[in-house]
C-alpha cells in the first residue's frame, strides 16, 4: 500500500539510509546481546573460582533484575547461599538513592 506524501525521492531515499541505520544498529545490538548470553555460563563458571567475586556477581545480577527474573536467578545452580540479605539491603539503597542527571561539562573558552 503506498501512502501519498509530499516528500521528494531524494527525501525518501533519506529516510531509507536512516532506516537501514537503525536496522544495522539493532541487528549489532542483538549479535552484542547474544555473545553476552552464549558467554555467561563459561563466566559464571570461571567467577566461581573466586567465592568474594561470585557473591558480588550475584547480588548485582538479582539486584537490578526484575522480580520474576530474580526468583529465576535464585535457582541458578552456582548462586551462592545466603546472599538474600545483601540483595535486598542493595535493592533498598538504590531505591533510597535519588537518581540525579549529570550535567555535561562545561567546554574550557580557548
Amino acid at each position: 500500500m503506498d501512502l501519498t506524501t509530499n516528500l521528494s525521492s531524494t527525501q525518501l531515499r533519506a529516510i531509507g539510509v536512516i532506516a537501514d541505520i537503525g536496522k544495522t544498529q539493532a541487528e549489532d545490538t542483538a549479535k552484542i546481546l547474544e555473545a553476552f548470553a552464549a558467554t555467561l555460563p563459561a563466566f559464571l563458571k570461571a567467577a566461581n573460582e573466586d567465592e568474594d567475586l561470585l557473591r558480588k556477581i550475584f547480588v548485582l545480577f538479582e539486584t537490578v533484575a526484575t522480580a520474576t527474573n530474580a526468583s529465576r536467578i535464585q535457582l541458578h545452580p552456582l548462586r551462592p547461599e545466603g546472599i538474600g540479605q545483601e540483595v535486598d539491603m542493595l535493592r533498598e539503597a538504590r531505591k533510597a538513592k535519588p537518581k540525579v542527571k549529570q550535567k555535561p561539562e562545561a567546554k574550557p573558552e580557548t
